[in-house]
């Protein structure tokens, strides 16, 4: 007969934190990519309008509508990156000269906070993506721009913040009891 092994429960609860820090991480990496894209695009794009418009007198259309679209992209997929590298503006006044617990508790606070905040900002958002996916929303300018697409994007990376909130909160309140490491 095989010797059946025994595993610490808290060591499956580290393994699973670690997990899912890692599916973060990843997920982060590659919205922050396709932001970082979409950047660089809005870029080059307007630098190419602005030589045409210089040097030719004629402007590149639908570069104003791309660049639209590429904020909206730029700054809802940036916010994952962002909070992965922990960029985000912090006040630390309530938890400065705490212990590493109270300190965890008081970020765990902030993170919660955060994610309901992005809960409520994200439902009405979802139903107005579905909405204006359903009627196939556009918007006019030089050029038509179908816009129910980056409606779904701005979505999903609200949705992809509140749920990397969330998990924030959960893991600062762990590490509070010692039970990940931070």
């Amino acid at each position: 007969m095989g010797v059946l092994e025994k595993t610490d429960p808290k060591q499956a609860e580290v393994k699973k934190l670690a997990a899912l820090r890692k599916i973060e991480s990843r997920l982060a990496s590659v919205t922050g990519v396709i932001a970082a894209a979409a950047l660089l695009f809005m870029m080059l794009s307007t630098a190419l309008d602005a030589t045409s418009r210089s040097l030719f007198n004629f402007p590149l259309p639908g570069v104003y509508e791309f660049s639209e679209v590429s904020m909206a992209i730029i700054v809802y997929l940036g916010l994952l990156w962002a909070q992965h590298d922990k960029k985000h503006i912090r006040v630390s006044l309530i938890s400065e000269n705490r212990s590493f617990p109270v300190k965890q508790v008081w970020e765990g606070i902030g993170w919660l906070f955060a994610a309901i905040f992005l809960l409520a900002i994200t439902v009405p958002t979802i139903e107005g993506a579905y909405s204006s996916f359903l009627d196939k929303e556009f918007r006019w300018g030089i050029v038509q721009m179908p816009i129910w697409w980056v409606k779904i994007i701005v979505a999903c990376g609200l949705l992809l913040a509140f749920i990397q909130m969330t998990l924030h909160f959960i893991l600062a309140i762990y590490s509070s009891f010692g039970a990940a490491d931070e």
